[in-house]
């Protein structure tokens, strides 16, 4: 807009009329260069736009006071007190404020140290986060050695699994996390090779909760409607699942320890009869039967109950035998389950498998094959009386086992002590190194090595060494020790252990807790000794030797009334210092110094009934015969506990399914 439109006050800006006189004041006319009308208006306008700056400057304040006079009127009014500010004070500390107090030194000592350790913080977060990612597991790992963890780690129990029920081919273990898995598991086994005609034990633990998983928990996983009351008839810890594989496909089955027995049979009467009018239900869904009802069989004389769901041999049936509830879903593998409660059952067969007896003679004879029809032994062990020479062993061995194989259907341990040195019972072997002149592990394990695959040779699958026992030089076995430190001793012992095992020999270390202190032949009197240290038999199982041979001597600090082998308190002690689920086997029972101060069938039963599962009798000071028959009798006058036999006779018959391997 021209210089010439303006009035006096134009958008409520002061007229430049008095700045211009003021400006001829200051800067005479004359003296003044000459301007041309367009730098007067140039001039005009730069003055005209710093004076309108300064007046919006001044609106703005004016504007906030206002405001802030308005913000303070509302506080104090909610307060209840009226604030009048003294004239000019508001204008004063708005537009000329006020400069800031001067803070205190301590203070810019304090924001300064918070400004450093915050920048410290930021740098160290900084450096973590951006190089954590580049750290690998093996850098952690040395600061974790260098730092270890103080609180202490609980060590979880480890899970035992019972003896199956009945003899099974094989066992497959799994490990879950949640029951819903088992579905899936069962369902991956229908694929799988199983060996026809035979059951497979299925074993599945709840890695969760660290335990097996219950029979309870597999009927509801399968929502398999049971009768009310069931659960509590049985014994749900004292089963044994199985899958059947035949012609047909897989068939399962469940055998179970009944708890009552009249009980149980009134509720599978009222379970026949809600079947038979609802029908067949698994998983929620009905499954279509060929018949709706139930009907008796039998094999072999034992009874069962069973309904046809397909003619494939798929069906519903169950037995009660014994003290056993079978339930199979097939006609066959209900027959297999019989036969195999038959064999468990006739305790004659049992009880000769908890036996490892000497024999007469170099080679099989009527009489050889008349004791094993009747006895049916587990075992036989060799002596210098029954080896002549390498074929002649090896004929003898094979006819052995054919016998065995014969009369009770399992295989036979055969074994003798071949520990080297003057405990070697065949002498024509090449590896017969004295116990004592073993000086490394190195050494020791190719002994086992070697000794072992000599033996196996001539049919022999279980050796009775390495000796253990810590002697002394005065003691009646120490020419047959190791000589060495304890240390020493359980090391050398693994390592013969692993060798034997390596060679397909199965082993027995002796005599846990040790002959030691005894320096006369503890075979012809009961020694009563100090308990040794026992260390060495602990490294020793870390090869895991398939059998403990105990002493028959007395010690003091375990009980002092009763020999190791009769001792309750004494075979607990063992299971403490190597492991419950070890097989342990007794020393000879046919010694003087057993059968002077004890009778027969003491001798035969105390063992078993402590805890003892393999009996030596090897007929050196009395006839076998005498030994098994005072057995015989004391079980059949139930004196010795049928649970003990049927516990000793699984864990026997399980090893030798590693036999068949």
């Amino acid at each position: 807009m021209s210089e010439e439109g303006r009035g006096p006050k134009e958008n409520g800006k002061e007229s430049l009329e008095p700045l211009r006189e003021e400006l001829k004041k200051i800067v005479p006319e004359e003296k003044k260069p000459k301007e041309t009308k367009d730098e007067k208006l140039e001039l005009l306008k730069r003055e005209e736009i710093r004076t309108m700056e300064k007046d919006i400057r001044k609106l703005r304040e004016s504007e906030a006071d206002k405001e802030r006079e308005k913000i303070t009127d509302l506080e104090s009014k909610k307060k209840g007190v009226e604030i009048k500010p003294e004239p000019g004070l508001l204008l004063e500390e708005t537009l000329i404020p006020k400069p800031p107090k001067k803070p205190p030194p301590i203070r810019k000592v304090l924001v300064r140290v918070g400004f450093l350790l915050f920048f410290i913080l930021i740098t160290s977060f900084s450096y973590w986060f951006f190089s954590f990612e580049r750290l690998t597991f093996k850098d952690i790992l040395p600061l974790r050695e260098e730092i270890p963890i103080q609180k202490e780690q609980v060590k979880e129990s480890e899970i035992v699994i019972p003896p199956s029920i009945i003899s099974v081919k094989e066992t497959k273990i799994f490990e879950i996390s949640e029951n819903i898995e088992i579905i899936e598991i069962l369902g991956q086994l229908t694929k799988e090779e199983l060996t026809q005609d035979d059951f497979t034990r299925i074993v599945i633990k709840n890695k969760k909760e660290n335990r097996l998983t219950t029979l309870e928990e597999l009927a509801q996983v399968f929502q398999i409607d049971v009768p009310e009351g069931f659960f509590q008839t049985i014994n749900i810890d004292d089963f044994t699942s199985l899958i059947y594989s035949q012609e047909q496909g897989k068939r399962g089955a469940i055998i179970v320890k009944i708890e009552q027995k009249e009980e149980l049979e009134e509720l599978l009467k009222g379970w026949e009869a809600k079947i038979t009018q609802e029908g067949v239900f698994v998983s929620g869904e009905e499954i279509p039967a060929f018949v709706s009802f139930f009907k008796d069989f039998a094999f072999d004389q034992n009874p069962f109950r069973y309904l046809t769901i397909s003619l494939e041999d798929l069906g519903i049936c169950y037995a009660l035998f014994g003290d056993y509830l079978v339930l199979t879903s097939s006609f066959a593998s209900m027959e297999k389950a019989l036969e195999e409660l038959t064999l468990k059952s006739d305790l004659s067969r049992e009880i000769g498998q908890l036996f490892i007896v000497g024999i007469n003679g170099t080679t099989t004879t009527p009489q050889t094959e008349d004791f094993f029809k009747k006895y049916r032994p587990g075992g036989v062990l060799l002596l210098s009386k029954n080896i002549e020479d390498r074929e002649q062993l090896k004929t003898f061995t094979q006819e052995l086992q054919e016998l065995s194989q014969k009369e009770s259907g399992f295989p036979l341990f055969i074994a003798l002590e071949q520990e080297g040195g003057p405990v070697s019972r065949v002498p024509f072997l090449e590896e017969k190194t004295p116990q004592s002149e073993i000086k490394d592990t190195n050494e020791a394990y190719n002994i086992g090595l070697k000794r072992g695959g000599e033996i196996k040779e001539l049919g022999v699958n279980l050796n009775l060494a390495p000796l253990l026992d810590n002697m002394i030089t005065s003691d009646f076995h120490f020419n047959r020790s190791f000589q060495k430190s304890v240390e020493m001793i359980g090391e050398l012992a693994k390592s013969l252990v692993l060798g034997q095992k390596d060679a397909g020999v199965l082993t027995t270390i002796k005599h846990f807790p040790g002959y030691v202190g005894v320096d006369f032949n503890p075979e012809d009197k009961l020694a009563t000794i100090k308990l040794p240290e026992t260390s060495q038999f602990e490294k020793a199982m870390e090869a895991n030797p398939e059998i403990v041979m105990v002493s028959n001597a007395i010690f003091q600090e375990i009980d002092p009334t009763l020999p190791f082998i009769f001792s309750t308190s004494s075979i607990q002690f063992l299971k403490d210092s190597l492991g419950v689920d070890v097989l342990i086997m007794s020393d000879d029972l046919a010694q003087d110094s057993l059968l002077k101060n004890y009778s027969l069938k003491e001798i035969v039963t105390k063992p078993i009934e402590v805890g003892v599962d393999i009996l030596i009798f090897s007929g050196w000071r009395l006839p076998v015969e005498q030994g098994l028959d005072a057995f015989l009798e004391a079980v059949k006058n139930k004196e010795v506990s049928e649970t003990r036999i049927n516990e000793s006779f699984l864990k026997i018959i399980q090893l030798k399914e590693a036999l068949l391997k």
